[in-house]
């Protein structure tokens, strides 16, 4: 280990604390950290043992920092340069590619090398990025590729507390919410949805031409009271307008279906069954235009 080495070149004392002074006084931060790591681990108590994953990081053994191309070693007064030897570059786009390139570097160590030293080793980068005068390009391609690598993590780490919807469910909450975006504007309609590859429009609105009485009378075909006041229509009427709208709704899909085969042939089945279709709405249409008389306010008698 960096620190034991250091300490036997020193001849340092055996005491912890001389070793850490001696390390400081050399510059070495990274021995330092690993020196306190090490010494920490060996305090703890047996009931007090940190968590497995938490002793994994620790024990992972990190070469020099200088192993990155943008780190060096001071000559002077020891510890490191964090931003050194940066390649320059003639314009913002290049500056750009380069921050890029050096933060995919860093990001590629630390995740190798996943310690806890290595944990405060971006704010160094960043403190000598700006003592050194790194340019406006480099700092904006170093920082927004590592946060685009944060935002992939924190995206697993967000999506990884939540359940994954049951399909069923989905289908039934945005129907809800469809309803309700309806409702919210006026619309009287109902909403037909297909299912993919059915090889028919996915959504298909159309009207309905409720009529405006609510009276409970209208609402059911018997008598109510005495049968001589008679007994008022409208509501099938309209019912059987609805029924003329779903109808021709169903036409339109049939429309807009494929006739032909793989192979190249004619759908007989799905031409007789459109045939049909027409048919049924054709005779609808009639039987909607012939029971107009029963809207209105004339009420009917049973003879």
């Amino acid at each position: 280990m960096k620190a034991n080495a250091q300490a036997k070149e020193d001849a340092a004392p055996t005491h912890v604390l001389a070793q850490l002074a001696a390390l400081l006084r050399n510059g070495d931060v990274q021995g330092a950290l690993a020196l306190t790591e090490a010494a920490s681990a060996k305090h703890v108590r047996p009931d007090e043992d940190a968590p497995e994953e938490a002793d994994a990081v620790r024990r992972i053994v990190s070469p020099p920092l200088d192993t990155l191309s943008f780190i060096e070693r001071r000559e002077s007064g020891g510890g490191y340069n964090y931003w050194a030897s940066v390649p320059a570059a003639g314009s913002y786009s290049e500056e750009s590619e380069i921050g890029g390139r050096l933060a995919k570097e860093f990001l590629t160590f630390i995740g190798n090398y996943h310690n806890n030293g290595n944990g405060s080793l971006l704010g160094s980068i960043m403190i000598d990025m700006d003592q050194n005068g790194a340019s406006r390009g480099l700092k904006i391609g170093f920082l927004n590729t590592i946060n685009k690598y944060a935002m992939g993590a924190a995206y697993l780490l967000h999506a990884g507390s939540h359940e994954t919807e049951h399909p069923w469910v989905k289908c039934r909450r945005l129907g809800g919410e469809l309803a309700e975006a309806l409702d919210s504007i006026g619309e009287q309609q109902f909403a037909y949805v297909a299912p993919k590859g059915s090889g028919t429009p996915t959504l298909l609105f159309g009207h309905l031409d409720y009529h405006p009485s609510t009276e409970a009378l209208n609402a059911t075909p018997e008598f109510h009271g005495n049968p001589e006041d008679g007994q008022d229509f409208s509501e099938l009427f309209y019912e059987l307008i609805n029924l003329v709208e779903l109808a021709e709704a169903t036409l339109d899909i049939l429309r807009e279906m494929d006739y032909t085969h793989g192979d190249g042939s004619r759908n007989a089945e799905l031409d007789r069954v459109a045939a049909l279709q027409r048919v049924l709405c054709t005779n609808l249409e009639r039987l909607r235009e012939s029971a107009e008389i029963l809207d209105g306010p004339t009420r009917w008698v049973a003879a």
